[in-house]
């Protein structure tokens, strides 16, 4: 970012979407196994469920990075305008 004012709660939203398609990846791989181990513990990955698990993460982690894209896209045009209010507390004007 060429600007050295960045908007925070974007780049909040880029961590929780990468933070949701690393815990998806590995919520897939461990609760994607089941016990299939009569007198013995033996466990097998089924992998559709390990899919659904990661298809999901990584589809909820993109909207929260798309999310923060917009944010940032707008926070850009709100700097190109020039219209960025000095601070982020609400102002009562009197008549």
């Amino acid at each position: 970012m060429a600007n050295s004012r960045k908007n925070k709660i974007a780049i909040a939203l880029i961590w929780i979407g990468v933070l949701n398609i690393v815990v998806g990846f590995i919520l897939g791989i461990m609760l994607g196994r089941e016990n299939v181990g009569t007198y013995t513990d033996r466990y097998e990955q089924i992998w559709p469920l390990t899919f659904i698990y990661w298809i999901s993460g990584f589809v909820s982690g993109m909207f929260f990075v798309g999310l923060s894209e917009i944010i940032e896209q707008l926070h850009k045009i709100n700097l190109k305008l020039g219209k960025e209010s000095e601070n982020d507390e609400l102002e009562l004007l009197n008549d």
